[in-house]
């Protein structure tokens, strides 16, 4: 199927996370033109030179979300490398966990500064020149805690549900003029963020990352992880035509792990 993406000029943040590479796999497959924003260099060069021998050459732009200056600056250096944007993609963010009465103020305010601040300056950096041309598809990866929040992973919760609210306004702001924004919400996925979750509070209360993970799999109606590529998915085709008339909505890979709409 056509998903009419070829020369398409898509902006990933995040794009060297787990998320962002197989969303950047997946429009490079359509044959659109990629502009590529991470904070790792390394990462950056590796994951472009992966794709140059699959027949595209990304852009690539190192960016800070955590800092308004560099994100106006890597979005313009995008639009110089590749032309106006069409698509832009916010995968950017990995809150940390931890038990409630053990995360101090500057934990809260380090976990939601990249995950809801960083995505916030992103589209702030972004959105004026879509609006002035009055045209453009924007997807927020954004997670299912903010639906099924687990009390060890609370800041990115929280960051995930003022995501979805700000997808929500905005597309009532962005909707007549040509803009569609959406999200989608990963649940358990197996992906190097994940993995890195998992880890973490399994040494934090000291027991296997197969016991930390069991609890997840139980409440997935599939009994399974899923995979980057079919949240991948999902950014294609909320990116695409096929989704023109879909707007300020998201939707949710995990499995069947939430039960409500």
């Amino acid at each position: 199927m056509d998903l009419k993406l070829r020369d398409r000029h898509v902006v990933i943040a995040g794009a060297t996370g787990g998320l962002g590479a197989a969303s950047a796999r997946a429009f490079a497959t359509e044959g659109a033109r990629l502009s590529l924003l991470g904070r790792s260099t390394e990462k950056l060069t590796a994951l472009v030179g992966e794709l140059s021998g699959a027949g595209t050459r990304p852009n690539a732009v190192q960016v800070d979300l955590t800092d308004a200056v560099s994100t106006d600056a890597a979005i313009a250096s995008a639009v110089r490398q590749g032309g106006p944007i069409d698509v832009l993609v916010s995968c950017a963010g990995n809150a940390q966990g931890g038990i409630f009465a053990d995360l101090s103020d500057a934990d809260w305010k380090r976990n939601l500064e990249l995950k809801l601040f960083g995505t916030i300056r992103l589209l702030r950096a972004a959105l004026p020149a879509m609006q002035a041309r009055r045209a453009g598809r924007i997807v927020v990866i954004v997670g299912n805690s903010a639906k099924l929040p687990e009390p060890r992973m609370l800041p990115g919760a929280a960051a995930n549900s003022a995501l979805l609210a700000i997808v929500r306004g905005l597309a009532e702001e962005l909707g007549p003029q040509g803009i569609c924004i959406n999200a989608v919400n990963p649940g358990p996925i197996r992906s190097s963020r994940w993995e890195q979750q998992m880890a973490g509070i399994a040494a934090q209360e000291k027991r296997t990352v197969a016991e930390v993970e069991a609890p997840f799999l139980a409440k997935s109606a599939l009994r399974q992880l899923g995979t980057a590529e079919q949240v991948a998915a999902q950014v294609l085709f909320l990116a695409s035509e096929l989704a023109g008339h879909t707007t300020g909505t998201s939707i949710t890979v995990d499995g069947g792990s939430v039960k409500t709409p």
